[in-house]
């Protein structure tokens, strides 16, 4: 029935040159929350209000990360939403310089919940502590850490696209004294200008039914496509949006009194991109179409808001 559907769905690839532009997460104690993502991942606040707070990279005014103090309870743990927000660094020597910092960084990770619950034998935690895996994917190097809220975050820096294939896809140890000899460690541990979102990856209730969302309704291009979690992209980048299903099926969407993912914010190259997707959108789904942009709802809850910079 699936395919039959499809077979009547207007054909649409989204533009290649798309990308995330900016994550939005519901957070409970901001103050916290900035004092991590300043201090152990490296970003820069670049405003702040009594509720909000934007970070980004330094010298450079664009927002990567927005976060909203309208949570009031930690997101379950089964449950839809972000699996991790992913930083591309622009470079491998950057990204060995920030690994290295983490190992070396004994700066305290102030999480009063995390001390009493995950962590009631340290004296402290440090960030070494919220460092949980790092990995070769052939395509990209990359290690893994996760907020004091739990929302889990990628740091990583792709090979040249040439090159993809001359190395073994999956996840394989990082090569650690090949990137040790290009890592410096006189840093600020501040993430570098060209520092952006690489991709976010989702944890989805209905696998099959995210993948047709995201491939039908907005063109992105599948990547890979398994059992239990897909990779989708524009341009052929190996992935700009993935999904998984480890959480299992009936996962719950989260409140909004919940922390966790409030929106991904993707931009378009171009007024004519946009209009393009926005036509090809309104025929699908339901949106939100407002003067410079318009925002949707995902299979499981998340909000979409697409843009350009060229109105």
């Amino acid at each position: 029935m699936t395919e039959k559907l499809e077979e009547f769905l207007p054909q649409y690839t989204i533009d290649a040159a798309t990308n995330v532009e900016r994550v939005v997460l519901k957070v409970i104690d901001l103050t916290r929350q900035i004092a991590f993502y300043k201090h152990v991942v490296g970003l820069t606040v670049l405003s702040r209000t009594q509720n909000y707070a934007y970070l980004g990279v330094k010298e450079d005014e664009r927002v990567l990360l927005e976060l909203r103090k309208t949570a009031k309870k930690l997101q379950p743990a089964k449950s839809t939403g972000l699996f991790h927000i992913a930083f591309l660094m622009p470079n491998r020597e950057a990204f060995a310089t920030k690994f290295f910092e983490i190992l070396r960084n004994k700066n305290t990770v102030d999480s009063p919940l995390e001390q009493a619950t995950r962590f009631p034998h340290f004296e402290r935690i440090i960030p070494i502590a919220k460092l949980d895996s790092a990995s070769d994917h052939g395509y990209s190097e990359a290690f893994y850490l996760s907020d004091i809220e739990g929302n889990g975050i990628e740091i990583y820096v792709d090979r040249p696209r040439e090159e993809w294939h001359k190395y073994p896809k999956g996840s394989n140890p990082l090569n650690f004294k090949e990137l040790a000899k290009i890592a410096k460690f006189e840093t600020d541990g501040k993430l570098p200008i060209g520092t952006k979102i690489g991709h976010v990856h989702l944890r989805v209730n209905d696998l099959e039914k995210t993948l047709s969302f995201y491939h039908q309704v907005l063109g992105f291009e599948s990547q890979l496509v398994s059992n239990d979690r897909f990779f989708l992209s524009a341009g052929g980048y190996h992935h700009h949006i993935a999904g998984n299903a480890w959480s299992g099926r009936n996962a719950a969407h989260p409140l909004d009194i919940h922390s966790g993912l409030q929106e991904i914010h993707f931009n378009l190259p171009s007024k004519e991109a946009y209009h393009k997707l926005k036509n090809h959108v309104k025929q699908l789904t339901q949106m939100q179409d407002l003067d410079h942009y318009f925002a949707i709802i995902d299979p499981d809850g998340n909000s979409l808001v697409f843009s350009t910079n060229h109105q």
